[in-house]
């Protein structure tokens, strides 16, 4: 007979197989990541490619039309914004749009709600983006990306296993973050589970190890991918302290002074990021 360690490892092996079948990305998204890190093909083709979805071209759209990535006169047509946005900026955001059908409908299970998931992760990837900017720490636009995907396990865990979701959901509570909830439940939390469904996705190592790493970047500020982990992190935080929490409570401890400092992140670079932080919240809003 397995012992429980063993039974808990087989569990989540299971989800991971389970989302390769009920836990995918339409061929559109799949194609542009193929494309090799959202790059090797023109802004002309994408598209065409989204021309076939007319639901998923207005949504990018209008996306595209956000403060988040336009300042000036609004885009008419996606073939007008083409024109204006770099290739991989275009492409990265219509894999965030086709990875919201994932977060419809809405669901509520206690203090979750799935709504409320997708909101948190978008209002991550806007702070996310804008520390990365403003501290000059890796790349924003993937760091965007990363943002967005960071608790992507949550929203896998939610649909592939509804059962020990509930239990989880309802352990939750200020002084209890779902992850170490998960782990003492389930023997394994939402960032092991988000890591391996990312790599199925074909995603770069870097957006798996935010998701993977994103409760724990002290212990990863030496890896190759820690400006971006430390990134999500800050924002992971700040977010869920502003009232935009993945469910329905702000548990989450302050990172560390190391990783503010692994940002070169000071105190009045903090007081800057303070103040633009809720222009990005409500610029994050309208991503729906």
């Amino acid at each position: 007979m397995l012992n429980t360690s063993a039974s808990m490892a087989n569990c989540l092996s299971q989800r991971i197989e389970h989302a390769k079948i009920d836990f995918t990305l339409p061929l559109g998204a799949r194609r542009l990541i193929a494309a090799g890190d959202f790059k090797g093909r023109t802004n002309d083709t994408l598209v065409r490619w989204l021309d076939a979805d007319e639901a998923m071209a207005e949504r990018l759209l209008r996306w595209c039309n956000t403060p988040l990535f336009n300042m000036s006169r609004p885009f008419e047509s996606l073939m007008e914004a083409e024109r204006v946005m770099e290739h991989d900026e275009l492409a990265r955001l219509a894999v965030v749009t086709f990875t919201r059908e994932l977060f419809l409908p809405n669901v509520e299970l206690d203090i979750y709600k799935r709504e409320s998931l997708w909101s948190h992760s978008m209002a991550v990837a806007a702070v996310a983006s804008m520390i990365s900017r403003s501290s000059g720490s890796g790349d924003p636009g993937l760091i965007f990306i990363a943002g967005a995907m960071h608790d992507i396990g949550i929203c896998a865990s939610e649909r592939l296993g509804v059962d020990a979701f509930k239990k989880v959901v309802a352990q939750v509570d200020n002084l209890s973050p779902t992850h170490a909830v998960e782990r003492e439940l389930l023997g394994w939390d939402h960032g092991e589970l988000g890591e391996a469904i990312l790599r199925q996705w074909g995603m770069s190592e870097e957006i798996q190890a935010v998701a993977r790493h994103h409760h724990h970047a002290d212990n990863t500020l030496d890896s190759p991918h820690a400006e971006a982990i430390c990134c999500v992190a800050i924002a992971n935080y700040l977010c869920s302290r502003s009232g935009w929490s993945s469910i329905g409570c702000n548990n989450l401890e302050p990172p560390s002074n190391a990783v503010f400092q692994r940002l070169s992140i000071d105190a009045r670079l903090l007081t800057i990021l303070g103040q633009q932080l809720y222009a990005a919240l409500n610029s994050a809003s309208e991503l729906r």
